[in-house]
Parts: structure tokens; C-alpha cells; sequence
């Protein structure tokens, strides 16, 4: 994954997550919120654009790398529960 810092404020920063769709930049965004930032994922052009992801907050590197593990430590949940279920 490629990621670009385009601006980087003490309270806002804004990457660019290259080859990356909506999805993840949703992802992430929730998270940032579930974490106490506030966030949102951007797209210019649905075809032709990069998705961006802009993080406020108090300090926002920290919280995303926070929101990073959360969604790391829920994949893993989900992996162990689809293993679980396709034993039977």
C-alpha cells in the first residue's frame, strides 16, 4: 500500500492512499471515529481520483495508527470466526 501525506497539521492531516478504493478508506475512517477523532474519506472522481482520508483530532498520526491496530485485532476475530465455522 502506498500512502502520501498531503497536509500534516498538530490537529488534521490528510493522506492519499494510492490503488486503495472507498472501501478501506471507509474502514479506516469509522475506526478514527470509534477511537474519539473525527475523519472522513474522499474521492474526487469515482473513476480518475485517488482516495484520500482527512483525520482530525488532537493528535491524528496517533490515532491512526490506533484505529490501524483495532482493525488488525477485528480481522483477526473475524479470520478465527470463519475458521470456526468452515471446520463443521
Amino acid at each position: 500500500m502506498n500512502i502520501e501525506v498531503l497536509e500534516d497539521q498538530k490537529d488534521k492531516l490528510k493522506i492519499e492512499m494510492k490503488d486503495e478504493g472507498m472501501t478501506l478508506a471507509s474502514l479506516v475512517s469509522k475506526q478514527v471515529w470509534i477511537e474519539g477523532g473525527e475523519a472522513a474519506a474522499l474521492k474526487e472522481h469515482p473513476f480518475m481520483a485517488e482516495t484520500r482520508l482527512l483525520v482530525k483530532g488532537s493528535n491524528p498520526r496517533k490515532l491512526l495508527e490506533k484505529s490501524a491496530v483495532a482493525i488488525e485485532e477485528k480481522c483477526d476475530e473475524l479470520e478465527a470466526a470463519f475458521k470456526k465455522a468452515l471446520q463443521r
